[in-house]
């Protein structure tokens, strides 16, 4: 196959000889596209530097993005643990009182217990994603079970409070025992008799207070109470106070523990200014001390 040449001819401006150089047409051409090639790489160089610059940039700014997201789930997994932490301690104190008032099966339920912390490191950001908004909604069950909870705490307290604020749980005038609840000698027979109350003895006129809320059922004579006033309390319980000198309440009033109903008096049949103290409940006479509150129940 034929080749064709190129005589390339080098005259130098001394009177040295001149030289002569043989190359082929395809040396040429390679030379000539290695050459376009370097000057179209020397063109592209700081375009591609540019881009090499950004993407590094790019790169680094992802990279800090990156670290800061970690941090961000760092701390927000901390934040769950300690708000989980809190969710527990709310349940167990909601427990506690549950027992105080009696609720033995608070909610149905037995409360999740929580505080442990879950570890998000490592982990992708749909993985990551997908943990915490599972724990969030076991938190948002967690939460609405325990107001829930709350809102029976809270009838039960109030309940409770009720019968608490009807219970006589103090005396009803400050002084002397005289006779107490059961079985003792009659100052007007001298027979054994079973003493039905408390014979508090206290100046006359001393003021004579409502051991409990309730309302009042009867005022007036009343055979051997002489004066006497009757109050109904709910739940069953009824208190009488006797041998008033007068009464400061009318029928269907509503009183307050510590409101005066009256002053004591020797009304009756009576040996000496005292107020006689009597408790039913359900119809029943029961001693008045075992629900005097135990701070109330020395003169």
């Amino acid at each position: 196959m034929n080749r064709k040449f190129y005589t390339i001819m080098i005259v130098p401006h001394a009177a040295a000889k001149f030289r002569r150089l043989k190359v082929s047409k395809n040396f040429l051409l390679a030379a000539g596209c290695f050459l376009g090639a370097l000057f179209i790489a020397g063109l592209m160089f700081p375009h591609f530097l540019l881009k090499s610059s950004q993407l590094r940039a790019s790169v680094q700014k992802l990279s800090l993005e990156n670290d800061e997201l970690k941090k961000a789930n760092e701390k927000f997994s901390t934040s769950l643990t300690d708000l989980r932490s809190k969710l527990s301690e709310f349940e167990t104190k909601a427990t506690k009182f549950a027992m105080m008032v009696g609720v033995e099966d608070l909610n149905g339920q037995q409360m999740a217990a929580g505080g442990s912390s879950f570890d998000l490191k490592g982990l992708s950001p749909k993985a990551t994603q997908s943990i915490i908004e599972g724990e969030i909604n076991t938190l948002k069950e967690r939460s609405g079970a325990l107001q829930d909870s709350f809102r029976t705490l809270d009838m039960a307290f109030q309940k409770q409070s009720l019968l608490l604020s009807s219970t006589p749980s103090i005396y009803p005038v400050r002084g002397l025992m005289g006779n107490g609840f059961g079985w003792r000698r009659d100052p007007f027979t001298g027979m054994r008799d079973f003493h039905q109350g408390l014979d508090l003895v206290a100046p006359l006129g001393t003021k004579i207070v409502a051991p409990a809320d309730g309302i009042v059922t009867r005022v007036g004579p009343s055979g051997g109470f002489g004066q006497s006033v009757i109050i109904a309390h709910g739940y069953g319980i009824i208190t009488r106070y006797g041998h008033l000198s007068s009464s400061n309440v009318r029928v269907g009033q509503r009183v307050k523990r510590g409101d005066v109903i009256g002053t004591v008096g020797s009304t009756g049949r009576s040996t000496g200014p005292h107020v006689h103290y009597e408790l039913l409940v359900h119809q029943r006479n029961v001693d008045p001390v075992k629900y005097i509150l135990e701070e109330y129940r020395s003169f």
